[in-house]
């Protein structure tokens, strides 16, 4: 170790109170040297050591340890015989950081939340970290008192990158703020990863000789079309593909991720199967008056042949199937749509394809729901003596997002693990090129950093033109051209307010946990009824009143506490 870092290494220890000295001497600005110890002398080392800390330049001697538990699943794999506690990334974090990451004890994921509650049940020592997506599991670590507020320490340590990242959007923290306070640091999905966009099949469109909706009334002149000159060949033609059939064991028959029909009651004006904001109070999308458009809309089309009559059997794998055999003409699915099933289907049927259009109006409406893209976060127990140490390792490990040139990340995590550097000097990602084949090291991670919107928005903006500046905004640019063109059709629908996000994002409440799986079978079971003709309409208001009566009221009531409490 370098005479700067031993110093500042001792000066850190001396503010714990640690019998240590250091020889120099510091300046307090004035010309004069503060004598080695003294409350200047320490306050200006533990001043850089931050700043080391922030700029991810800092490295810890001795180590300290950073305990841990991780839920395991079939997509943890490793290799070169190591281990969740001894691996390529621990490894790292020991040699660059001077951090030991220890696991206490690694189950399956299903196992994962009772070891837990077990361990607070029986007031056992806990972990310095966890990382959860369970939001109950989350909320009760909390409510526990075993873990802190991490607000000062987020202010204190986390490096620029990472500040920029999670305070890019209001929504960022709301899952994890409790009044004022920062219980947890969010753990991201990619947000807008599944909504919609519209997809056509263009060489329908080109021989029907006729252009893409823009609205209802052109949308249903296009299906009709389809229905009629079957532009195919096939008889089975479906011009829209639903899949009212999603949701397994927990209906969800509107807001799926390939097929969902959010946008048609977008344009009528609410969101069903999420919360959403009126008079700046939370009601259930899906028990609102204008729901009745939506479904009266769908029945009709149902009614007309432009759904397929299978469509309540028809879960996203099932619909992704019968994109890829051609029957489709027109499915409402996410951005990446382009990389599958498109290409299965352009296998499928000689000169067949999709292309990517926004959605259509009705009178001037359009809506549809928005990505949930909040996963849970990581806690930080209260006692935990080192948040320094752990904001240095996910300073650095925050690098890896849209790495720069000459970043320790730039080609992914290892070498010989998720990629490899050929010979000729190229990067590969294929199985195949890795010795001993690929694995994933974000896998070991004690959470996997992301910033939510980087992927779509670098594709929206790479769709409008601008050059690639990062190695993964040029990796970015050769991908599919049609994922980039919905990409930027989705960014286009964030600007203008389209997506409608999910009002609550808090943990599931009593009423929520008791009472959520009931009434979502209720709704779906009323609602496809409705689109069958099985059930009137009409029979809407009574719904309402006895998804009320059944819980509704109670969950309501809870969702309204946990979002006034959030404003405050």
């Amino acid at each position: 170790m370098n005479k700067k870092f031993a110093c500042m290494a001792l000066a850190a220890a001396i503010a714990l109170s640690t019998a240590a000295g250091c020889a120099d001497s510091k300046d307090n600005g004035s010309g004069t040297a503060e004598p080695a110890g003294s409350p200047a002398a320490t306050a200006a080392a533990k001043n850089e050591t931050a700043e080391a800390i922030r700029n991810g330049t800092y490295k810890f001697d001795p180590p300290v340890t950073i305990t841990t538990v991780k839920a395991t699943d079939s997509t943890i794999k490793f290799k070169n015989g190591e281990t969740m506690e001894n691996n390529v990334h621990t490894k790292w974090a020991h040699d660059q950081l001077g951090i030991d990451i220890k696991h206490l004890w690694q189950v399956p994921g299903d196992q994962f939340n009772t070891k837990l509650r077990l361990m607070l049940t029986a007031n056992e020592s806990l972990p310095d970290v966890i990382t959860t997506q369970d939001m109950t599991l989350l909320d009760e670590l909390i409510q526990s008192g075993k873990y802190r507020d991490i607000t000062a320490d987020f202010e204190a340590y986390a490096s620029p990158k990472v500040k920029e990242i999670y305070n890019s959007n209001p929504l960022n923290w709301s899952q994890v703020t409790y009044g004022n306070k920062k219980m947890a640091l969010p753990n991201f999905a990619n947000a807008g990863n599944d909504n919609s966009v519209l997809w056509i099949r263009q060489d329908w469109l080109d021989k029907l000789g006729m252009s893409a909706p823009k609205t209802f009334a052109e949308l249903e002149t296009l299906m009709q079309t389809i229905l009629d000159k079957k532009p195919g060949g096939n008889d089975n033609v479906i011009p829209l593909g639903v899949s009212f059939g999603s949701g397994g064991s927990y209906p969800n028959p509107f807001t799926s991720w390939l097929g969902e029909s959010s946008w048609v009651f977008g344009a009528f004006g609410t969101v069903p199967y999420q919360w959403i904001v009126q008079n700046d109070k939370l009601v259930h999308g899906s028990t609102v008056p204008q729901m009745k458009g939506g479904l009266t809309k769908l029945k009709e089309w149902y009614n007309k042949g432009f759904i397929s009559k299978e469509a309540g059997l028809h879960d996203e794998n099932k619909l992704a199937e019968l994109i890829a055999q051609g029957r489709v003409g027109i499915v409402a699915a996410p951005y990446w749509m382009g990389t599958w099933p498109v290409p299965d289907l352009q296998k499928n049927v000689a000169g067949a394809t999709m292309k990517p259009y926004p959605l259509p109006t009705q009178n001037g409406k359009v809506a549809a729901r928005d990505t949930t893209y909040l996963r849970g976060g990581m806690l930080v127990k209260k006692d935990f003596k080192h948040a320094d140490a752990l904001f240095l390792y996910l300073n650095r490990i925050f690098e890896a997002v849209n790495a720069k040139e000459g970043s320790e990340f730039v080609n992914g995590w290892y070498n010989d693990y998720d990629y490899t550097l050929k010979a000729d000097g190229t990067r590969s990602v294929e199985d195949k090129d890795i010795p001993g084949g690929k694995v994933g090291p974000a896998k070991y991670l004690l959470i996997e950093p992301k910033d939510p919107f980087v992927g779509l928005k670098t594709n929206a903006r790479l769709s409008r033109g601008e050059a690639p500046v990062t190695p993964s905004e040029k990796r970015a640019a050769t991908s599919n051209k049609d994922v980039i063109k919905a990409s930027e059709i989705v960014d286009d629908g964030w600007k203008a307010g389209i997506f409608v996000p999910q009002a609550f994002t808090g943990a599931n409440t009593p009423a929520m946990q008791a009472k959520g799986g009931i009434l979502a079978k209720l709704e779906g079971d009323t609602f496809i009824g409705m689109i069958y003709g099985k059930k009137p309409i009409e029979e809407f208001d009574n719904f309402v009143k006895e998804w009320k009566s059944l819980g509704g009221d109670d969950i309501t009531k809870e969702a309204n506490e946990w979002y006034q409490k959030m404003k405050k």
